[in-house]
């Protein structure tokens, strides 16, 4: 029996319109009428996920920045794993050495772009693209010159005062249109900082962790604090960044059909795609 249900969100429960289908609100509402905990597993920032799924009317538990943070229902912070200063200041250093990258580093007091306002919305039109594919340019224009994520950024203005802070470094994101690179990337970062989680959304990023804050480990700490085993949860989800939820949590580990291929193979079953209503459809085989 299911007990838990831990779903990523882009590629996954939302569709081409960063929506969640009727079809998927229904499955959720009846799992949770069954008592089944039902949990976001995201890279996103908390501050771009609550109002999304909020709105419809879901109170799940909080898995966010790639398991950085954990939030009750009630957003009480329940765990968190961040990235020291002195790795924060090398990962940056390391990802400006490249040219063309656009960061932004996510945080406890929300995220920051370490570029400037230009540069940083240029790259969020090369990421809706990536995440709205068939959607034409003056629609993506739009749609990023009102999208909440772009409207809430912090831009960095003086990074000595910036390291020197008290704030909580939870996450790097970086993107770029050359997939090679970020493959270079990644192995530089991973051969000069120790004890990092390097993971993907989506082939035009990388993501930055510190090694305990990745969603299997983190989602470990909700089930057995929750009492859950691990064959009685169900997780889904489409990137790299969800591999770990996979490799914890095996039994029922389901991929999207759009989802990468190593996340496939890791996958007990593989569903319909997020445009065709993969997340209700998973939820539909294990409550029948």
């Amino acid at each position: 029996m299911i007990r838990l249900i831990a779903t990523d969100m882009d590629g996954t429960l939302l569709d081409g319109n960063h929506q969640i289908s009727p079809e998927n609100i229904a499955a959720i509402r009846e799992a949770t009428q069954r008592g089944i905990k039902f949990v976001i597993a995201t890279g996103r920032i908390m501050a771009d996920v609550q109002g999304i799924i909020e709105s419809y009317g879901l109170s799940p538990y909080y898995l966010t920045m790639n398991g950085a943070e954990l939030h009750a229902p009630d957003h009480t912070l329940l765990h968190s794993a961040y990235i020291d200063h002195e790795r924060s200041q090398k990962i940056y250093e390391i990802i400006a050495s490249f040219t063309r990258f656009n960061l932004e580093i996510y945080t406890d007091r929300g995220h920051f772009s370490a570029n400037s306002r230009l540069k940083t919305y240029r790259g969020l039109l090369d990421r809706m693209r990536e995440v709205r594919p068939g959607t034409n340019f003056f629609k993506n224009f739009l749609w990023s010159l009102k999208n909440p994520h772009f409207k809430k950024l912090q831009y960095i203005k003086d990074f000595d005062a910036f390291w020197q802070s008290d704030v909580n470094i939870a996450k790097f994101i970086t993107f770029s249109r050359a997939p090679g690179k970020l493959a270079a990337l990644a192995e530089r970062l991973a051969a000069e900082v120790p004890d990092l989680a390097i993971s993907a959304s989506f082939r035009t990023n990388i993501e930055i962790n510190d090694a305990a804050a990745t969603k299997g480990n983190t989602l470990n700490i909700l089930t057995q604090q929750l009492g859950i085993a691990e064959d009685e949860v169900l997780v889904l989800g489409d990137g790299t960044n969800d591999l770990s939820m996979f490799e914890a949590f095996p039994t029922n580990a389901t991929a999207m059909e759009n989802g990468v291929a190593e996340l496939k193979r890791a996958a007990a079953h593989i569903t319909k795609d997020n445009l065709h209503n993969g997340v209700a459809a998973a939820i539909g085989e294990v409550l029948a």
